[in-house]
């Protein structure tokens, strides 16, 4: 059955990569290749709709201030954050800068924390800070590393990264150097971690077509499973299935069910904003100042920094946004779309999903829980993702985030989609085997239709 989808679908993007003239797009879609591609919106329905997103925006993109304050509408910061706005972290909706020139890790670049060996023991855990149980965290600074605070609260750390340079030659003589990174906490202020804590890394993904993801039915995604790889192709994707039986699909381990599930928790966790799904302000025990640091005022909404309404209009915002989809593709790209779909890149890539409404979609994911292999692991368990495990990373706006010059893989430890495909293994070993026996021009017909996407 897959194989017939493969063939399928592959018929189609050649179909469409052999008009290399400009052709249409779908009212859901925006233009890649042009400014500000995650920043589209579709249009609303009706008036209602542009009142919910305006207000949604406001959220997302005006400072919130710690308490007291004289607003109630944004008074909600910390006692712990990274930053005081969602977009600092997702610049016109797309991705952010995570490292500097000189390799120092910027606010984008999130260091977070897990206790893989406790994991099989989490649902017996009461923690605020997950209340999903989808990873055991450090049990004095919770699951991530907070750089700024309010009031009298200390930073729990100041973040570093130690970088491992790797030189990578192809057959033919051509060399990439490889980065990678191993993050490390100076200054904790709360003590020690755990002994069997994990420091691991994550950078903000760009928020493309995330409305569109939300309305893929399950069976679509269900339908691509093959744990056991039952046809011998050496690919084994799985969903990711939280503690009641919802499929994943958001975040880099496929860890959140829905987009409003996402929102509540990044709201949480980066900026200190409690909701219905984190009503308790994310304080570890020893943590004083945290714990005794003042409230934001009850607004006419309720005692939450950001109740059900809030998070709504938040949601109606960014699931309005359009999908990045390349309108031509030159000689050079329509190759690489063929050599991307030969090499067996769109086994894990799907290059089209369907939505419950008839739409057809490309985001080229599976939106599945794939092995990566030993160099990407990063020990970390959540819900049912394993250590190696990660949800298939879509790739529309692939070209918006190289020209903003903005980082790839979950960790950022990648420069350009090159050097994400040689860190590729597991099941991507195979296909990252053939794309480096292909000769030069090859490879740069795929690198070259990755960037229209």
């Amino acid at each position: 059955m897959r194989k017939e989808i493969i063939a399928g679908t592959l018929a189609l993007s050649l179909m469409a990569a052999t008009s290399i003239a400009a052709t249409a797009l779908p009212d859901w879609t925006a233009d890649a290749a042009g400014l500000a591609p995650f920043a589209q919106a579709m249009r609303a329905r009706d008036d209602a709709m542009l009142d919910q997103r305006m207000l949604g925006r406001s959220f997302f993109s005006i400072p919130w201030v710690a308490a007291p304050a004289a607003t109630t509408a944004r008074d909600g910061l910390g006692p712990f954050f990274n930053a005081n706005t969602c977009a600092s972290c997702h610049e016109d909706n797309g991705s952010a800068p995570t490292i500097d020139a000189d390799g120092k890790p910027l606010r984008a670049l999130l260091f977070k924390l897990a206790r893989p060996g406790a994991h099989n023991a989490r649902m017996a855990t009461d923690t605020p800070e997950s209340p999903d149980h989808a990873r055991m965290l450090d049990p004095h600074y919770g699951g991530q590393i907070a750089i700024n605070a309010t009031g009298h609260a200390t930073p729990e750390a100041r973040p570093r990264l130690e970088t491992h340079k790797i030189a990578y030659r192809y057959h033919d003589g051509a060399e990439v150097t490889l980065e990678r990174f191993t993050p490390k906490l100076d200054n904790l202020a709360y003590g020690p971690l755990a002994e069997d804590t994990v420091i691991f890394t994550r950078q903000p993904p760009a928020l493309a077509g995330l409305g569109l993801i939300g309305a893929v039915p399950d069976a679509e995604i269900l339908a691509w499973e093959d744990p056991e790889d039952r046809d011998g192709n050496g690919i084994s994707g799985r969903a990711n299935r939280m503690a009641d039986g919802a499929i994943g699909r958001y975040g880099w381990k496929a860890a959140e069910p829905t987009l409003i599930a996402q929102i509540a928790n990044a709201a949480a966790v980066d900026m200190g904003l409690t909701n219905s799904r984190y009503p308790v302000e994310l304080c570890q025990p020893g943590q004083t100042a945290c714990i005794e640091a003042p409230r934001g005022r009850p607004s006419p909404q309720g005692l939450l920094d950001l109740p059900d309404t809030r998070l709504a209009a938040i949601e109606t915002y960014l699931e309005g946004f359009k999908a990045p989809q390349p309108v031509m593709l030159d000689a050079q790209a329509v190759r690489g779309a063929d050599l991307f779909a030969a090499i067996g890149c769109t086994a894990c890539h799907r290059p089209a999903l369907s939505t419950a409404d008839g739409r057809e979609i490309r985001p080229m994911s599976d939106y599945l829980l794939h092995d990566m292999g030993a160099d990407l692991a990063d020990g970390v368990r959540e819900h049912e993702a394993g250590p190696s495990e990660f949800r298939t990373a879509p790739l529309w706006g692939l070209g918006a985030r190289l020209r903003a010059g903005h980082r790839f893989l979950h960790d950022a430890r990648a420069r350009t989609p090159e050097e994400a495909i040689l860190w590729h293994g597991g099941e991507a070993a195979k296909a990252r085997k053939t794309f480096i026996s292909l000769d030069p021009a090859a490879r740069a017909a795929i690198l070259s239709y990755l960037e229209t996407l």
